[in-house]
């Protein structure tokens, strides 16, 4: 489990939300909470609807799905991987399924970095889930089995064994109820009652009767203070909070530390803090820093927003999308067909030709369908106009097809510059930042890629100034169904980043100054190469070759490791290179031995290519006076769950990525003659730290010594104990945390 997404949150000391209606008979749910937080910014909600000033259709969907916000500070990260758990969790309903016998849940996933634009399509983690609450006052007893391909770093095949035991939910007095989780990883080849865990922990609340609200949160794997091995590492997280849900006052102790030996000694790498809040402010010592004091204001927080919703504008209702459905392979493993591919997890071997199966929640039928995969994927680009000016200051990457360097670049306003290069898969940072203009020449068209954008293209203008024109582009997957191939094979001219046939292993690997490109033409007919897409078997031809890796070659270094592109390509040949600009329509061939370099796509029974509704693609002018993004021009694309195409920034060494910029609830966005109206639903808030620590820490009469949080130890933890994994066949009921029923798709 890698994704970190949290759903919600109330606004008390250790926040939660809850509260299962479902029933199973005459048996009521319960529910735990989906998110669990140190404090939260006073000004905080639980479920907000729609922000002051901002009105809309009494009952419509815009109006009542409810805007969460979480807060996160550097002293709350050993929450993290609780937080996962109870947010995924989420995803399978289980107080839906109450007594309903074992079942399974794909649960979405984010390892690609939020709002980044790309074909790579969802990916997700098989859950198989039992829930059972034996009467109305026996406890909510939710047995989870997550089967990985990969644990804490290490390519381990495991299983996560998870138990939640709910007694009572939240109340005011009580605003987390009463709930313990204890969970274990342990390798696949083990049995479920080893105690050789890769990690284990618990998560709990402390019965209190004095009016205070108290949970502990420990997880651990091996000795942090102990002798590491060479190879070895061990971890532990843990927090304890004790806080008043009336007064909204309380303490708190939290720790994250980890430690490894790669050979040269034991590294580790440790965070310790004891807090102290109440109603306006947070006072934090940092214990592993020289006890260096912090004071966070809980009435003034920057926010962040990761997650959007969109509706239509006049009925206000969701727009939903028909973006892909559940598949199963004959060993009823578990993956996902839609409009950017078909996805399983990596340690399921596709080939082509294989029947998938889709089996509906509701139905004792299977569909079956034949898996198609083509080495290559050819894709229709359309595109819309932009300006430098829209790009100014966006860092984006470079690729020169001839050395292989990659590089990132950004527009100045002025000038073209380098601010970072790959060597050896990492990115080094070149400052100050050096100029490459003098590397283009005048109509030269440059590719460049963008985290939200996608591919940033033009022709090198004579002056570079902010009102040169640009161009980005939506992307459609051709089959040999689509319209341009009905006459048969189609023919396409390039004159730029053009791929050889047949690369071989040194051009694949960039090895004695060879590249897997050729020159690029120096004229429309000088250089130029004429490629043919093969209807029958999907591949882009040179000369009667494959433009594809010749037999045998593997990449095993360089920028070839995530694939390689070939384009932009012309369905009609250009007289002039001024001509490039005027191209509406382009296609793009790209190549590798990722699954997102490959065509993977589905035939029916009667040879059709299954069609999936494509993203919708909507216009969007940032609009925030002081923002470096006023006024500029971004595409954004709705598949109906995510809305990509919003820059994000990686921010600090936990890597995370975080949106440069929030999309305001009631902005009115368009794709074509169509409306639409955008909500925020989900985002972190961060306290804003005062200026004077000590003076505001006086004031409010913090003292951190005064009573000292105790750090939980590993002593609750016990064994989930919840048996092997059950064996179920059935479809999976919840995909992303959406019910699938009989009628959809």
């Amino acid at each position: 489990m890698r994704r970190y997404i949290v759903t919600s949150f109330l606004c008390v000391a250790f926040v939660g939300c809850g509260g299962g209606d479902e029933s199973s008979g005459s048996v009521l749910s319960l529910q735990a909470p989906e998110q669990v937080s140190i404090v939260d910014s006073s000004s905080g909600s639980s479920a907000l609807r729609l922000p002051p000033g901002v009105r809309g259709i009494a009952g419509s969907d815009y109006e009542t799905d409810p805007t969460r916000f979480w807060v996160r500070d550097d002293s709350m990260q050993a929450l993290d991987t609780v937080n996962m758990i109870l947010s995924s969790l989420q995803q399978t309903n289980y107080w839906e399924q109450t007594n309903a016998g074992a079942y399974r849940a794909l649960v979405e996933q984010d390892n690609r970095g939020g709002g980044e634009r790309g074909n790579s399509g969802p990916e997700y983690e098989e859950w198989i889930v039992t829930s059972t609450r034996a009467s109305n006052s026996a406890p909510q007893i939710v047995s989870f089995w997550i089967q990985q391909t990969e644990s804490m770093g290490e390519e381990t095949p495991s299983v996560i064994y998870g138990k939640l035991t709910v007694t009572a939910e939240a109340t005011d007095d009580a605003p987390l109820g009463q709930f313990t989780l204890t969970f274990k990883n342990i390798a696949l080849s083990l049995p479920d009652t080893s105690t050789d865990t890769m990690f284990e922990g618990y998560l709990r609340t402390v019965a209190r009767t004095d009016g205070q609200s108290e949970v502990e949160f420990y997880m651990s794997h091996g000795d942090v203070a102990g002798t590491l091995a060479v190879g070895e590492f061990a971890m532990r997280e843990r927090a304890h909070v004790v806080g008043n849900p009336t007064t909204d006052m309380g303490r708190a102790y939290a720790e994250k530390a980890f430690a490894t030996n790669q050979g040269s000694g034991t590294m580790t790498d440790n965070a310790e803090y004891q807090l102290q809040f109440n109603a306006d402010y947070v006072a934090l010592r940092d214990v592993t820093n020289s006890n260096q004091l912090k004071v966070l204001d809980r009435n003034d927080f920057a926010t962040r927003v990761h997650r959007y919703g969109v509706y239509d504008a006049t009925t206000e209702q969701r727009v939903d999308q028909l973006s892909g459905f559940p598949v199963q392979d004959a060993s009823g493993r578990n993956g996902w067909a839609g409009f950017h591919g078909v996805w399983f997890p990596e340690n399921v071997t596709l080939v082509d030709g294989q029947t998938i199966y889709r089996r509906v929640f509701g139905s004792n039928t299977s569909t079956p369908y034949t898996l198609v995969i083509a080495p290559g994927k050819l894709e229709k680009r359309t595109r819309a106009s932009i300006t430098l000016g829209d790009v100014l200051n966006e860092e984006m990457e470079y690729f020169s097809p001839s050395a292989g360097g990659e590089q990132r670049v950004k527009f100045t306003g002025s000038d073209f510059v380098r601010t970072a290069n790959r060597v050896s898969g990492e990115w080094q940072i070149v400052d100050p930042p050096v100029s490459i203009a003098s590397s283009f020449t005048t109509g030269q068209w440059l590719n460049f890629w963008s985290q939200s954008r996608g591919s940033v293209e033009f022709a090198w203008p004579a002056s570079l100034n902010a009102s040169a024109p640009a161009f980005v582009w939506s992307r459609t997957t051709m089959t040999a169904d689509s319209p341009e191939l009905a006459g048969g094979d189609l023919t396409l001219n390039g004159y730029f980043h053009m791929l050889r046939a047949n690369i071989t292993s040194n051009q694949a690997n960039y090895q004695n100054s060879e590249s897997p490109y050729l020159t690029d033409a120096t004229a429309v007919n000088s250089g130029n190469q004429t490629y043919v897409f093969d209807r029958e078997t999907l591949v882009l031809t040179l000369g009667g070759n494959p433009v594809t890796l010749g037999n045998g070659v593997t990449v095993t270094q360089g920028p070839g490791m995530f694939g390689f592109n070939c384009g932009p390509l012309f369905p009609t040949a250009l007289t002039s290179f001024n001509d490039v600009g005027s191209q509406t329509t382009t296609y793009e061939w790209s190549v590798g031995s990722n699954s997102w370099n490959q065509l993977r796509a589905l035939r029916d029974s009667d040879d059709n290519f299954v069609a999936f509704d494509a993203p919708i693609r909507m216009t969007y002018v940032h609009d925030e006076d002081g923002s470096p993004f006023d006024g500029r021009t971004f595409f954004l694309e709705w598949d109906g769950t995510n809305l990509h195409g919003i820059p994000h920034e990686q921010v600090g060494e936990s890597g995370m990525w975080y949106p440069q910029f929030n999309i305001p609830t009631g902005t009115a966005v368009t794709s074509g003659a169509a409306s639409y109206k955008i909500k925020q639903l989900e985002g972190e808030q961060f306290m804003v730290e005062v200026g004077s620590p000590s003076t505001v820490y006086a004031a409010q009469g913090f003292d951190l010594d005064g009573i000292t949080i105790t750090e939980p130890t590993a002593t609750p933890y016990a064994d989930p104990a919840i048996g092997a994994k059950p064996t179920v066949t059935a479809a999976p009921l919840y995909v992303g945390g959406v019910a699938q029923t009989a009628t959809d798709g």
